[in-house]
């Protein structure tokens, strides 16, 4: 078996060896394993190969040089050649034999795909393995090819979907840390995504660290004014009041008179965002370490 990876430096693991990028025969032929790579056992015609590799404009001599690439990264890479090779060509094209080659990008994308039929258990666990398998960012070898660059924001995009609905299972099973933890996943891939906001608050808040949720909501607020001139939706926000209604846990009340400063700071801004709310607020004696309370 041939173990492909794609996040970081790319590598290929075959007979007991790892061959690294810069030993591929070049940057060319890296790009074309890396191409097929992303596709993961589909063939892909010569032509798309040359239209992504010479950036829409191949030279005109393009199909002997593809040519003489395959066989530079089949000799680095000690795959053989023809069709019973693991790059195989195929009519037009070339692909990864699906049966013998093993990449870790398909492998994120078999999980994430298993999750979303799977029992709440078994799906958080595939979720959490798939976002396991991404050790670095996608396709690091190549920042800058337009291709790589699109293939990076539709792995951001599947990772954060995937992180939210796990991290909204785990909360369902009560599993709040394991919630938390793919919270922050789809945070990292998504700052100001609300879905994934919501999603850390509710793990926070069920897991007893109320202020902690609220911070993240401010944060959130502020990232949004900032960067788009835009306040967060109305799902966050009615998560947000409730949140702040929500009983304190013990750690809370014990968190003294900057808490209790923080947690009025925090409804006002919600109160300045959502005129005529009709939110009472009352704050008790501050003797010993008091609370705010929203009624």
């Amino acid at each position: 078996m041939v173990r492909i990876t794609v996040f970081g430096a790319t590598s290929v693991h075959v007979g007991g060896h790892v061959i690294t990028s810069a030993d591929m025969g070049g940057a060319k032929p890296r790009q074309i394993l890396e191409l097929l790579a992303l596709e993961a056992g589909s063939p892909v015609a010569k032509d798309r190969l040359a239209d992504l590799l010479w950036d829409g404009r191949p030279p005109a001599s393009w199909t002997g040089t593809l040519d003489s690439y395959i066989c530079v990264l089949r000799r680095h890479l000690r795959l053989g050649s023809g069709r019973s090779s693991l790059l195989a060509t195929t009519p037009g094209g070339y692909r990864l034999g699906p049966e013998g080659v093993n990449v870790d990008i398909a492998d994120f994308r078999r999980l994430t795909r298993a999750a979303l039929t799977a029992r709440p258990g078994a799906a958080v666990g595939a979720i959490e393995k798939a976002i396991g398998l991404a050790s670095g960012d996608l396709l690091a070898d190549e920042p800058y090819a337009e291709w790589a660059v699109r293939a990076r924001g539709c792995f951001q995009r599947d990772l954060l979907t995937a992180a939210v609905h796990g991290s909204r299972l785990a909360s369902g099973l009560g599993n709040h840390r394991t919630a938390e933890r793919l919270a922050r996943a789809a945070t990292a891939a998504d700052p100001v995504s609300e879905d994934a906001v919501t999603a850390l608050m509710t793990a926070l808040s069920n897991g007893g660290r109320r202020c902690e949720a609220l911070r993240v909501f401010a944060e959130l607020r502020a990232r949004m004014i900032d960067e788009f001139g835009a306040e967060p939706g109305s799902a966050c926000y009615s998560l947000y009041l409730e949140v702040l209604r929500g009983p304190g846990s013990a750690a809370d009340q014990a968190a003294g008179s900057a808490e209790v400063s923080t947690l009025v700071r925090l409804l006002r801004q919600a109160l300045a965002a959502a005129p005529g709310a009709a939110i009472g607020l009352s704050i008790p004696e501050l003797a010993g370490g008091g609370r705010a309370r929203v009624a």
